[in-house]
């Protein structure tokens, strides 16, 4: 490889100009009268040359090609503080030395322009509103109307003709400080940009001459990053992203396709799997409340004071919320009760409040999933589900389906999931589909999916089903296309996994409660269907023919675009109730969505 002096590499770099700062001799070995100082010493100040440590400049020492690609290299990150001739000067050097730069990974802008060009953007503006409920079965009650924008920026890039690398990045802001679209994003979270997609692909089959909007290939992938994944066709069961390693044999469009995944699920229903998973807070202290109250009334019917009845109901509830271990529980209360009603009565009240957690349904219910260590209740203990805060919080899931297209026709989809290590006792859950063109109009579809597992709200297994028809078709790509789509859902609670393709299907079934006080403890925000349970145990209400959570009701949906790449959403929810039968409000979605690049 020819070699340099460094002097002259230097003197060529700066032929003819001069260098806009000056410093003092920074090299023992370069005297100020030498014809290269100014600009050895320029150059050091600027960090382009460094030297060696004994603090020697070595001017004489031949350099190779590379190491003055290296400082070509500096001088192009230091652009800003050239002359007009010495950036000229640089730009013939960086042609001159493009290979070496190229290998020394230097980024020049024959290599910048080749990303940009093998790269499609797609933007995605959307404004939103609909009410939303702190609780949607007291009608107006308690409601707010949302207002909110989401901007998305996806990116599609050729990295080869297999290789592709996809990646979407969405911020959520409200207009009028209201939470909005499930995602429960107020003004605190407006304008954090988050990477919700990103992800990577290997095209193993045969290559295509053209892709749809250039976005790659959409058959036989090999796919490893964060990408979406939607359990059947309409999305209502489940429509996120998975992020693990997922490969699809076929086309996705058209003829079969056979997809298998595993990752960790994304947008998953946390309000669903959360309690079951981390427990529901204060519980101890609620049962604390209940059982403090029970042995109030047993004083008052014994003949006590109904004021000192209550004050040795609040000695006994604070003894229990105090109790650590249960097996501690019964000597607790009744040390915390002697000094007001003596010894022997107090070991008698604590023996009767001990066996009433295994008989009475209000405090055995309790009981059964009550970390007395944390104080927190776990529905599922007993099926091994108790899990630390934060685990499991993206749940691990594996899923395989299969589809066939036959385009203009008719689709068929089979699929399964299922959750892996504990939350697996929640989540295991198998679905089909179908859509039928009636003709090129009119669309019939339905879909049915059920959850294997036994879930002890209702002491069931779980399904779900929804069946409904589409007149028209709403093409992003054709002004003044449309579609008017009525369907009827029907979700037991178990079967909603979140992230639904509906903002209003969202708020029939994942319903919140904003804040649940439950025997006189502030809960906080807590699913519908695990608080209305508890308050049946506790009033005595519950019977084993009762129904909890889940959702039966109608979705009337139309879509106009009025240019290309406008989309103008109108979605009304009615005639909607709970699996016992309570009524929920009708609910407004518009949305306005454009998409430009």
């Amino acid at each position: 490889m020819k070699r340099f002096p460094l002097g002259i590499a230097l003197s060529a770099i700066l032929l003819g100009s001069t260098y806009t700062a000056m410093a003092d001799n920074a090299f023992s070995d370069v005297a100020q009268d030498h014809w290269s100082y100014k600009a050895v010493s320029e150059l050091s100040d600027a960090g382009v040359v460094v030297g060696y440590p004994d603090g020697t400049f070595k001017g004489d020492k031949k350099i190779t090609r590379y190491e003055v690609a290296q400082i070509v290299g500096r001088l192009m990150a230091n652009e800003d503080s050239l002359t007009e001739e010495q950036k000229v000067t640089v730009k013939k050097l960086e042609e001159q030395y493009a290979d070496e730069l190229k290998n020394l990974g230097v980024r020049v802008n024959a290599l910048e322009k080749k990303v940009f060009d093998n790269t499609f953007f797609l933007y995605d503006m959307r404004v939103s509103t609909m009410p939303i409920y702190d609780n949607i079965f007291n009608k107006d009650e308690h409601k707010e109307t949302s207002l909110g924008v989401r901007f998305r920026v996806n990116s599609f890039t050729e990295m080869t003709k297999r290789f592709w690398m996809y990646g979407q990045l969405e911020t959520h802001a409200s207009m009028n400080g209201n939470a909005f679209n499930g995602d429960n994003t107020t003004d605190a979270d407006d304008s954090k940009f988050k990477l919700s997609r990103f992800f990577v692909s290997y095209h193993f089959g045969d290559m295509k001459d053209k892709y749809y909007m250039n976005t790659g290939p959409t058959d036989d992938n090999l796919i490893i990053g964060r990408y979406p994944m939607k359990l059947g066709m309409t999305g209502y069961t489940y429509n996120g992203e998975l992020t693990g390693v997922g490969v699809i044999f076929g086309d996705h469009y058209t003829g079969g396709a056979l997809r298998i995944g595993t990752g960790r699920a994304n947008n998953i229903n946390y309000d669903y799997t959360g309690p079951m998973m981390h427990g529901i807070k204060h519980m101890k202290q609620s049962a604390a409340a209940l059982a403090g109250s029970l042995a109030a009334q047993k004083f008052i019917e014994s003949g006590q004071n109904p004021a000192q009845a209550k004050a040795l109901g609040g000695v006994i509830s604070k003894a229990i919320a105090n109790t650590t271990d249960k097996a501690h529980l019964q000597q607790n209360i009744a040390n915390a009760l002697k000094p007001h009603i003596g010894d022997t009565r107090a070991q008698g009240v604590a023996q009767s409040l001990v066996a009433q957690f295994q008989t009475s349904e209000r405090l055995k219910t309790l009981d059964k999933g009550l970390d007395w260590s944390n104080g927190r209740y776990y529905p599922m203990m007993q099926q091994g589900v108790h899990m630390a805060d934060g685990e499991d919080v993206d749940v691990p899931l594996t899923f395989i389906s299969y589809k066939y297209v036959n385009p203009k026709n008719y689709e068929f989809h089979i699929y399964g999931a299922k959750a892996n290590g504990p939350v697996g006792n929640i989540v295991k859950a198998w679905g089909s589909a179908v859509s039928l063109n009636v003709n090129n109009h009119v669309e019939l579809h339905g879909e049915y999916l059920k959850n294997m597992r036994l879930l002890p709200l209702n002491n069931e297994r779980p399904h779900s089903f929804n069946f409904g028809f589409t007149i028209g078709k709403a093409n992003i790509m054709e002004p003044h296309s449309y579609a008017f789509t009525l369907d009827h859902v029907y979700s037991e609670a178990g079967t909603y996994f979140g992230g639904s393709s509906s903002d209003v299907a969202d708020q029939y079934m994942g319903h919140v409660y904003k804040n649940w006080t439950f025997n006189g403890v502030n809960m906080g925000k807590m699913p519908a269907y695990i608080a209305d349970k508890m308050d049946a145990v506790a009033s005595n209400t519950d019977h084993p023919g009762r129904k909890y959570g889940g959702a039966k009701f109608n979705i009337a949906r139309f879509e106009y675009i009025p240019m290309r790449g406008v989309r103008l959403k109108a979605e009304y929810g009615f005639g909607a109730k709970d699996m016992g039968g309570r009524k929920m409000d009708n609910v407004l979605y518009l949305e306005a969505q454009a998409y430009f690049k």
